[in-house]
This record gives structure tokens, C-alpha cells and sequence, in this order.
């Protein structure tokens, strides 16, 4: 039976479980539906053209830069691969299962706006 993430039951014996021993993984059906609500409501602010720190701005002293339409999709791409570096061999995967479920998790609460694909 797989682990459930729902945002609030995730317990370190279930982790452990997801890392090392690969238990199966899905997403709760009111997690997904709270992500689903939260990306709507970041879509409408979008659409609006309500300034959202970091979503349609620059970041650090380019805050109060807004961006237009087709530079929040640059950003948002470039954003993440000037976060993507690493040192030395990767991660063995029952660290790389253990970090995806915990970020998962996160994202079953809803509040993040992420997609849910």
C-alpha cells in the first residue's frame, strides 16, 4: 500500500520507508486539490498583473523590477537553473526519494502555487 503525502502525516519512520526501502508515493486527493486551488489563485493574481515578489519581479536588488508576460516565464526558467549546481558525485537515491517526498509534502499543503503536474 503506497505512503500517502497529504502535507501533515508524514512521519520519519514513512520517510526512512519512501528513501530506503522504496515504498510507493501519492499525493492525497485534497493535497492535489489544494494545489490546484492555490494555482488558480496565483493564475488570477497573474492575469490581474498583481505584483507578486519573486513571481512577476526580480529578486534581491531587482525587486522592483516588474516583469513583463514573457519575462516572468524567462525568469521563472532561469531561476531554477541558477539554483541547480552541485559539488562531487550525485546524491545516492535514498537521499535524492528522502529530499523529493519531503518537498512533496511541502507542496501537499497548498501553498505554494506550484503546478500540480
Amino acid at each position: 500500500m503506497p505512503i500517502t503525502l497529504d502535507g501533515s502525516s508524514l512521519t520519519i519512520e514513512k520517510l526512512v520507508a519512501i528513501a530506503r526501502f522504496n515504498e510507493k508515493v501519492e499525493l492525497a486527493p485534497a493535497a492535489l486539490e489544494r494545489i490546484k486551488v492555490c494555482r488558480a489563485m496565483l493564475e488570477e493574481k497573474l492575469a490581474a498583473k498583481e505584483i507578486m515578489y519573486g513571481t512577476n519581479t526580480g529578486i534581491g536588488e531587482f525587486s522592483e523590477k516588474i516583469l513583463s508576460d514573457e519575462e516572468v516565464k524567462e525568469f521563472q526558467k532561469y531561476l531554477i537553473y541558477n539554483h541547480a549546481a552541485g559539488i562531487g558525485d550525485p546524491a545516492p537515491v535514498e537521499q535524492v526519494r528522502g529530499a523529493l517526498a519531503g518537498r512533496i509534502n511541502v507542496h501537499a499543503h497548498g501553498n505554494s502555487g506550484c503546478r500540480p503536474e
